[in-house]
């Protein structure tokens, strides 16, 4: 029984060592924490910064040559996206199962709309649309 007990005593040993040590400076695993906190919020921003310049992201934005103007939704996963693809403005109608082009027209004066146009265009395309619905 004793060769058990005294198993016990140096197995629990070292957690009874560490308790006296956290007990006398309280701060020390509050600042070991933090330092771990930041250790780990580093090692992320490294790798986000090496994915950024070594991985190939889809192109998107602006750069590429097809442009998402705008967009509206009209129910729950229902919209309306105006698209333009070089010098064509799409008007499509987008749902859960299907995309649908309600209207294809070039773009006006063969010239990429400035900001406060682009709302009129959409609103035009809109109106003109759903004129032609039965």
């Amino acid at each position: 029984m004793s060769l058990r007990f005294a198993c016990l005593m140096i197995l629990t040993l070292p957690f009874v060592a560490q308790a006296g040590e956290t007990a006398a400076l309280p701060a020390a695993g509050g600042l070991r924490m933090w330092a771990g906190l930041a250790v780990v919020m580093a090692l992320i921003l490294l790798l986000y910064a090496a994915a950024q310049r070594w991985l190939r992201w889809p192109t998107g934005g602006r750069s590429g040559v097809i442009r998402i103007r705008e967009t509206r939704p009209l129910g729950p996963k229902k919209y309306l996206y105006l698209v333009q693809v070089r010098d064509r403005e799409l008007l499509l109608g987008v749902t859960a199962e299907r995309i649908c082009l309600l209207n294809d027209a070039p773009l006006p004066d063969g010239d990429e709309p400035v900001d406060g146009a682009e709302n009129q265009i959409f609103s035009q395309m809109l109106r003109k649309r759903l004129k032609e619905r039965p």
